[in-house]
């Protein structure tokens, strides 16, 4: 079992050539991921950068001479920026594809040669998104522009892909090899407000987020796949109007953990302390700021034992009518109003059953997903079973993966 990397063309998805990465991280949520190196200052502290030496592109023979040198031009072909992209997979026994099952697909970002090596950061699909804005093509012009976007009778998925396919295949060169899955898709839903004038505000990446954190926002995500035989695509993916969660056509996947051992190694429970006021603002300046209230005292005046008295705050500069900001805030109370914890820990991908197959192979599971922690003998939590969704997984160039899962009412 092990990772194997492909350089690929940007626009097209085309595999270029393999390539060696024997050291690295990564990290993926919901919706994104990153991919690292050795990480350098770029003026970017979240960047996510890989950094290569040369001397992974020379060639050699059987007995390890070295026969070819890359050359400049050969390198910079090889490692064009925005030309070139990286499918990273996951190899093992069983896997449907011999090249293995696609995980992470990233855009080679701009470059930083040493005489020893090069450094750049990828861009996943959702941040290249960021650069794209949902204007048509020849509508922006000099003077005014007037054009205005708008979709109606659709699902959120549905606007959601049709954004999509506006910033690629709708733009003159703009194409990449992303599936927007569920163009037109019907449903309840509108946007008829993406004015041409207001382009400072319509970045796709931005729209996109929007839609999934509108009240009943389904998750969203772009997943690598292989195509054909030369190609790897992006398949957009979305939680529907009636199910906003991914993956829901399947059963959880069952860990377990107990002192000692079980699939999930490795059991941490974090827990975050409530608040029980918070302080809205909207718009406005100085005292004409907008300001809202919302308390729940409940657990502090109606308790033997309280805990002490937290407030945050709750802002939105753009909120100019309360009936609108107050539920905004009552919302943010009532997340935060209860003591929370969270799972964390750790999987080995290569895990088998008494008969030697696969458990969980890297590929076979995303996060999203619904899972089954069964739990028993950890000092502080009863046992049982506990229903949640995996939000994060991370890694590197091992089979060892950290996994993190949502938050939930803690049960005391």
């Amino acid at each position: 079992m092990s990772w194997r990397h492909w350089i690929t063309d940007a626009r097209t998805g085309r595999v270029v050539a393999p390539i060696d990465i024997p050291s690295f991280s990564w990290q993926m949520s919901v919706s994104d991921f990153g991919f690292t190196t050795t990480a350098k200052n770029l003026g970017e502290a979240d960047a996510s950068n890989l950094t290569l030496p040369w001397s992974q592109f020379d060639e050699y023979d059987d007995q390890g001479r070295l026969t070819h040198r890359a050359t400049p031009a050969e390198l910079n072909h090889m490692l064009s920026m925005g030309r070139r992209a990286l499918c990273s997979a996951w190899v093992y026994d069983g896997v449907a594809d011999r090249r293995g099952a696609p995980i992470l697909w990233g855009v080679l970002g701009e470059r930083e040669d040493t005489w020893l090596d090069t450094t750049f950061p990828l861009y996943s699909p959702m941040s290249l998104l960021d650069s794209r804005y949902a204007i048509r093509d020849g509508v922006f012009r000099d003077t005014k522009s007037t054009d205005t976007v708008s979709w109606t009778g659709l699902s959120l998925r549905g606007l959601a892909s049709n954004l999509i396919d506006l910033a690629t295949d709708g733009k003159n060169g703009g194409v990449l090899p992303f599936d927007a899955t569920y163009m037109n898709e019907p449903g309840n839903h509108q946007r008829t407000d993406y004015q041409a004038w207001n382009v400072q505000n319509l970045g796709v990446k931005s729209l996109l987020t929007n839609i999934a954190n509108v009240q009943g926002g389904p998750d969203m995500t772009f997943r690598p796949y292989w195509s054909d035989d030369g190609h790897v695509r992006c398949r957009f993916l979305a939680g529907s109007d009636a199910d906003v969660y991914l993956d829901m056509d399947h059963a959880p996947l069952a860990l377990n953990s107990f002192p000692g051992g079980g699939s999930l190694e490795d059991l941490t429970i974090s827990y975050a302390l409530p608040y029980q006021r918070v302080y809205g603002t909207g718009a406005g300046t100085d005292a004409s700021v907008l300001t809202t209230l919302a308390e729940d005292l409940t657990s502090i005046t109606g308790s033997m034992d309280p805990p002490i008295l937290r407030e945050m705050t709750y802002s939105d500069s753009d909120m100019e009518n309360l009936s609108v900001l107050k539920p905004k805030v009552r919302a943010a109370l009532a997340a935060n109003k209860v003591t929370a914890m969270q799972f964390t820990g750790s999987i080995d991908v290569d895990d088998t059953d008494s008969n030697g197959t696969l458990l969980h192979p890297l590929g076979s599971f995303w996060p999203g997903e619904m899972f089954y922690l069964d739990v028993s003998g950890f000092p502080t939590l009863p046992d049982g079973r506990y229903e949640t969704r995996l939000m994060e997984m991370s890694g590197d160039q091992t089979s060892k993966i950290k996994i993190k899962f949502d938050v939930m009412d803690a049960l005391f």
